[in-house]
């Protein structure tokens, strides 16, 4: 009797989370790896240290989380910094308007001294923008710290607090949140020696400019909320850019490299696809009594599957089998869609080197339009069709992104605007970021003006 051979399901490798390529079976499984994204909204808080704190994601690390995906795709990444930059356009200036035309700025000088000045040098107003716009575009949510002057009752220092340092307290009966709080350790141990939390009062955004009237005598440090606003999210907004997480799309971009990586490296091809959907496991979860949140189990249970797909689909015993699985219909749009919890496609792959071209393009022409980027502005368009726009088409383009990236702008110069009524400054000097006006020639020299719309 022969003896029966067990395929090793991990004598492959992962390509990206959730994706893993078997060179025994040439097959590649692909597991959702969207779980943070969906269940990102949970309002019940958890215990740090001392403190109650309303988690950031289901394990509080969705920060952490969008962080490690941006270092994996280059696409995402490069999109984010065009977004930031477009904000950021020439960077902040400190000026003195001396004329306006029906609300418009039409002749400023810059100021290089007095208070003023003083607090936009000393607080290096420029980097403080650079650090809120990179958070804003990122997260959607940003955090300024404002600290007293030690001999008077004015703002001396506002410091950028990065978000994935940043938690929210709960709500009070009021529906407002009163306090902030600070830790490098969320992903450790948080409230220990090692990582402190440090409490901090919430500024009312509303009423801000009264509340430092309050808060002098004590002179507390105070944190100063800036978000965009995000339906059904009273705590921390959500980007609707983090749809290419849930949509599959962000997987697919960072598996097509890779994956032909692996498949050159180890000479072989892929035959199947193993597309596997999150219900799929909640349903063995649910059936075998096993607590979704206990991880060790969980991955046990996971790791028990992949080595029945491997199984399943090696040896010539296994030819012509058949495999039952479960479906649903999800309504959509146009009427309704089929999601099947498993499904496994046979790949017809011949490598020549051209191999995924065509999905490249398509993957990242889609991620950017998520992202609200042009892809012409940023480079050219991954795949065969590269092409790039006309002088006149990109200089409309990027016209357009500067406007619309106009409120991004706003909410992050709205702690500055606090503090220069706060600190009673000259009305007529105010922080301002001009921004290119991209022209023609016979308009400008230079092809380019400059625009001072956006201030505090």
């Amino acid at each position: 009797m022969m003896e029966e051979k067990t395929i090793p399901a991990f004598a492959g490798h992962e390509v990206i989370e959730g994706v893993h390529f078997f060179p025994e079976i040439e097959a590649v499984l692909v597991m959702d790896s969207a779980e943070d994204f969906r269940e990102d909204y949970d309002l019940t808080p958890i215990s740090a240290g001392k403190y109650k704190v309303i988690p950031w994601g289901p394990d509080n690390l969705l920060p952490n989380n969008v962080l490690s995906k941006i270092a994996k795709n280059d696409i995402v990444a490069a999109n984010l910094k065009f977004n930031r930059d477009v904000c950021f356009g020439l960077g902040p200036k400190l000026i003195r308007v001396l004329a306006r035309n029906k609300g418009k700025i039409t002749d400023y000088e810059e100021v290089t001294e007095g208070k003023e000045f003083d607090f936009f040098e000393r607080n290096d107003i420029p980097l403080f923008i650079m650090q809120q716009l990179t958070d804003m575009n990122t997260f959607y949510n940003a955090f300024s710290e404002m600290a007293y002057d030690p001999k008077s009752t004015d703002i001396a220092t506002i410091r950028h607090r990065e978000a994935v340092f940043s938690r929210w307290g709960q709500m009070n009966a009021a529906a407002r949140i009163n306090f902030h709080y600070y830790c490098s350790g969320w992903d450790r141990t948080p409230g220990s020696k090692d990582y402190p939390i440090v409490c901090t009062r919430v500024l009312d955004e509303f009423d801000a400019v009264k509340e430092l009237q309050m808060y002098a005598a004590d002179r507390r440090r105070l944190v100063f909320p800036a978000y965009m606003p995000s339906p059904g999210r009273p705590y921390y907004s959500r980007p609707e850019w983090y749809s290419i997480f849930t949509s599959g799309w962000y997987d697919h971009s960072c598996m097509v490299p890779k994956l032909k990586k692996a498949i050159l490296k180890n000479q072989l091809g892929v035959k199947y696809i193993i597309y596997v959907a999150p219900e799929y496991f909640e349903d063995i979860f649910k059936k075998e009594s096993i607590d979704p949140s206990d991880r060790a189990k969980t991955k046990e249970r996971i790791d028990k599957e992949k080595q029945a797909f491997c199984e399943y689909l090696s040896g010539e015993d296994n030819a012509n089998k058949a495999i039952m699985t479960l479906k649903k219909m999800v309504p959509t749009a146009s009427g309704t869609a089929e999601n099947k919890w498993i499904e496994i496609v046979p790949v017809k792959n011949d490598l020549k080197g051209g191999e995924y071209i065509d999905d490249t393009e398509s993957t990242a022409n889609i991620i950017c339009y998520a992202m609200g980027v042009h892809s012409a502005l940023i480079g050219a368009t991954p795949g065969k069709n590269s092409n790039t726009l006309g002088g006149s088409n990109a200089r409309e383009l990027y016209m357009m992104k500067q406007a619309l990236m106009k409120p991004v702008v706003d909410r992050c110069m709205r702690s500055l605007k606090v503090i220069k009524q706060y600190n009673g400054w000259d009305p007529d000097i105010m922080i301002t970021i001009p921004e290119y006006i991209f022209t023609t020639l016979d308009q400008n020299k230079s092809g380019k003006e400059e625009s001072t719309n956006t201030n505090a």
